[in-house]
């Protein structure tokens, strides 16, 4: 996702489709009539199992959630939060594609499900005064469960068994280290896993206890996955551990090391692992489970901070360069579709706003060396 556009990115042809990034009347983004696509940042997104439909949620008072293909970028469906949602910080579609369950930025952190085929809200929740950080459908055939984790609780919903309570909060117990929540996950049996700043995950049974704690990380967990048998996190240390995940039972496989950044978000699939870095870069790493040292192949960078504050086409080379608040400027190859190289505009880690504008109000005929 990139600013009010999905993209659908063909990592094999370096080709790309959009979702949205239509042409539209000259207006404010936050007022006006509700639209196909969206018209404003895009916060969070979901993808089903089977990698065919995409949900995607943006900022906004009245911030609408769509659903559409990930095969042609067309809409399967479109919802609208009230007003006051502020945002939609994470959202979630049920493997069987027919219901989305978000939460927003209001003040209670309401908690909303909605049925795609039906068209029709079904549940519509205050989650608490601690902002929500994730939420997740459990993979398992026919269990509807889904949890959402903030940074000192986790809990769990049953919305369609009516043997139990609705929600039901989730039990550390006392031989669990007590740690801030940061992320969680479920596979196709049911279990569920949560990542802690203290490096662990912890795995949770249908009883919503903690049954289980890993120490994977030396650092803060940022992003967790499981699935294909698979559990794997990616965390501050900048690593990422892959554990084979079966019947409870739990072992390393490997470590992935990185020397640039720490990875954000994490996606597996058919023994591929893709990779959402902190500095904005997306990597890919095929067959990841066939060799001790996977090749890494970056499919995308770009800034990772802020605003895009400037752009300057040098035709006769082929290059776009742009400049943003993350204190980089970066050069593009158009003709190849490709990053060139990048530079910074000054020596301070945070960028100064007003240099960046005033450096691209002037043209730049040249590009920065390699960093």
């Amino acid at each position: 996702m990139v600013g009010a556009a999905g993209v659908l990115m063909n990592t094999d042809t370096n080709s790309q489709r959009f979702y949205g990034g239509k042409e539209i009347a000259h207006g404010s983004k936050h007022d006006g009539d509700v639209l196909p696509f969206h018209r404003d940042d895009i916060l969070s997104l979901d993808i089903t199992a089977d990698r065919k439909t995409v949900v995607t949620g943006q900022v906004g008072n009245k911030p609408s959630v769509h659903v559409w293909s990930a095969e042609n970028a067309e809409k399967v469906g479109q919802f609208e939060l009230p007003a006051g949602s502020r945002g939609i910080s994470a959202c979630s579609i049920s493997p069987c594609a027919r219901y989305v369950a978000t939460v927003d930025l209001h003040n209670d952190h309401r908690i909303t499900i909605y049925n795609i085929v039906r068209q029709k809200q079904l549940l519509h929740m205050n989650g608490g005064t601690d902002k929500i950080l994730d939420v997740a459908w459990s993979r398992r055939a026919d269990d509807l469960r889904f949890g959402a984790v903030s940074p000192k609780t986790i809990t769990f919903f049953h919305p369609a068994d009516v043997t139990k309570r609705l929600k039901q909060p989730g039990v550390m117990g006392r031989t669990t280290q007590s740690t801030n929540l940061t992320s969680m996950a479920f596979d196709e049996e049911g279990w569920c896993y949560s990542g802690g700043e203290n490096g662990q995950i912890h795995v949770w049974n249908d009883a919503c206890q903690v049954v289980k704690a890993i120490k994977a990380h030396s650092a803060a967990i940022t992003g967790i996955t499981a699935c294909e048998g698979k559990l794997i996190s990616g965390g501050k240390d900048k690593r990422i551990a892959i554990i084979t995940a079966e019947g409870g039972n739990f072992k390393l496989e490997k470590f992935i090391d990185f020397s640039s950044s720490f990875p954000k978000a994490l996606d597996f699939f058919r023994g591929n692992l893709l990779v959402g870095l902190r500095n904005g870069s997306i990597a890919e790493f095929k067959d990841v489970l066939k060799t001790d040292s996977p090749a890494e192949n970056v499919v995308m960078k770009s800034h990772f901070e802020g605003e895009i504050w400037g752009l300057e086409l040098v035709p006769d080379q082929n290059k776009v360069i742009t400049c943003a608040d993350d204190n980089q400027i970066m050069v593009f190859d158009y003709e190849t579709k490709s990053f060139d190289r990048k530079g910074t505009v000054s020596g301070h880690k945070s960028a100064d706003k007003e240099k960046l504008k005033k450096a691209t109000s002037s043209s730049m005929s040249a590009y920065p060396e390699n960093q």
